[in-house]
């Protein structure tokens, strides 16, 4: 009985897994870019949470510090942020989105939350509800 339990849990587990990832591509396709899924994410971050060091980029997208300085190198010779000395310390950068990269990233947001939305209008209001409920739940207990 525990044996088939557990075999239900992991099924469901598995499930919700596979969806979550063929949502999130699925998105991906609206306001699609040439940005890879790592460089997108984090010029996504540079233009939600404003300039910061790359350190403290890397962090937020729990990536080590040299694997968000190749991303950063290439964001830069692609004209989508800068970098400035950091009124801190001197030694130091702080990255940010240029204005034609918040642009795009603002406009592919946009388009991609307009496509989830459209699909969540065709669910009754509760379900809608609960799921944003328990998806942040969810994004709460693996990020604790």
């Amino acid at each position: 009985m525990i044996q088939q339990h557990n075999a239900e849990r992991l099924t469901e587990a598995s499930d919700v897994y596979l969806a979550v990832g063929r949502i999130t591509r699925l998105l991906r396709r609206a306001g699609d870019t040439s940005l890879s899924p790592g460089s997108a994410a984090a010029l996504g971050t540079l233009v939600r949470c404003g300039p910061m060091r790359l350190g403290d980029l890397a962090a937020a997208e729990r990536v080590t510090a040299p694997t968000m300085s190749r991303i950063v190198t290439q964001l830069e010779k692609g004209g989508y942020i800068r970098r400035a000395p950091d009124p801190i310390d001197g030694r130091a950068h702080v990255l940010s989105a240029t204005a034609p990269a918040q642009d795009m990233v603002n406009g592919i947001t946009s388009a991609r939350i307009q496509r989830f939305a459209e699909a969540l209008d065709k669910l009754p209001d509760d379900e809608r509800r609960i799921l944003a409920t328990t998806l942040t739940r969810v994004v709460d207990l693996l990020d604790g």
